[in-house]
């Protein structure tokens, strides 16, 4: 029988930072564990807005953990990343529209652990690796969090191995694209599609579902983000600062319209008779479709389900991700930044 060494005696401190154990010794010493400020306390860190305004406003603050109700569910927030529309409502600009009650805290697009749920959520469990959107105009609280409050129907399952930060990057930009190619559009292979803006979270998304499902595509990009589009497989590529697209092209079958303006104005004469028109950005002419013989659509709402069709393509890498650079949360006004400023190729993603 081998000889049983005794349990080792442990002397637990309070202000020793690392904690030793004595050469060849059975004594320890080991710090006093301090409470992690995300778990088992009444506050984390958020960052929120008191009012619209620029960079300025920006603020993380120390707030009241959130517990969820109903179909509400808790999550741990691993990574969060920014769309356009962050910096839209940050501003104020859309006020009108998407009021935000202050102090609001920033964010849609979230992926990490589930932490709690509520009394009506059947389909979640504690640990459950998730992602979504947070955004508060859909009943979340709120992405940049370090937890945050998601209705259950604005959450699914991480596929796979992806990564959170991979995850964080793909909810608002992939599910709008899923949404026009897939149930808007109906694209099916052999079909010509125009998507205008490539490089962005939705046309980057559409590109590589568009190719998927056997489409011939063209897009507009600048910069950096033509060698993008063209790594996402487009057949045909613009550079929007020199070359007008509607001079080249014709008797494409649909239209994925992600700018709005001149753009968009131009897009219909592009299309065959019977062709299909889907804006995210802009308001739709329809006495000009109905002209031309086109199905035009503003799409605003999502379809139910729409996350777990992108899950689905997320699985079978016909959507990837593409994540262009990641900040600290302390950094965040620099991510607002780089953002308006258009200098990140890909999502920005902030870690928590």
């Amino acid at each position: 029988m081998s000889e049983q060494r005794p349990v080792p005696v442990l002397k637990v401190l309070d202000a020793e930072p690392n904690g030793f154990c004595e050469p060849g010794s059975d004594y320890c010493e080991v710090p006093n564990p301090q409470p992690n400020p995300t778990e088992g306390t009444a506050s984390m860190r958020a960052l929120q807005i008191t009012e619209y305004g620029d960079n300025g406003v920006l603020t993380i603050a120390d707030v009241s953990l959130p517990a969820p109700a109903g179909s509400q569910v808790l999550i741990k927030v691993q990574a969060a990343a920014l769309n356009p529309l962050d910096a839209t409502l940050r501003s104020g600009h859309a006020q009108a529209v998407m009021p935000l009650q202050f102090p609001a805290t920033l964010g849609g697009d979230v992926a990490g652990v589930v932490a709690a749920v509520g009394p009506d959520v059947t389909d979640f469990a504690v640990g459950d690796r998730l992602y979504g959107n947070a955004y508060t105009l859909l009943g979340g609280s709120g992405a940049i969090a370090e937890q945050a409050l998601v209705q259950s129907g604005n959450l699914a399952p991480i596929p796979g191995e992806l990564s959170f930060v991979d995850a964080a990057s793909m909810p608002v930009g992939g599910t709008t694209a899923v949404e026009a190619i897939v149930n808007n559009l109906k694209v099916r292979s052999g079909q010509k599609v125009f998507i205008s803006g490539g490089s962005g979270a939705v046309g980057s998304a559409a590109i590589q579902l568009a190719k998927h499902l056997g489409a011939h595509v063209a897009t507009t990009a600048s910069g950096d983000g033509l060698d993008l589009v063209r790594e996402l497989g487009a057949d045909e590529v613009f550079d929007h600062t020199n070359t007008d697209f509607s001079e080249h092209l014709r008797n494409f079958d649909a239209v994925l319209d992600g700018v709005g303006g001149a753009p968009l104005d131009k897009a219909y004469g592009i299309l065959r008779r019977g062709g299909t028109l889907v804006s995210v950005s802009g308001a739709i002419d329809q006495a000009r479709a109905d002209e031309l013989g086109l199905t035009a659509i503003r799409q605003a709402a999502q379809s139910d389900g729409v996350l777990r069709q992108l899950t689905a393509y997320l699985a079978t890498g016909a959507i990837t991700a593409r994540v262009g650079r990641t900040y600290p949360l302390e950094e965040v006004a620099a991510a607002f930044t780089a953002l308006e400023n258009r200098s990140v190729r890909g999502k920005i993603v902030i870690i928590l």
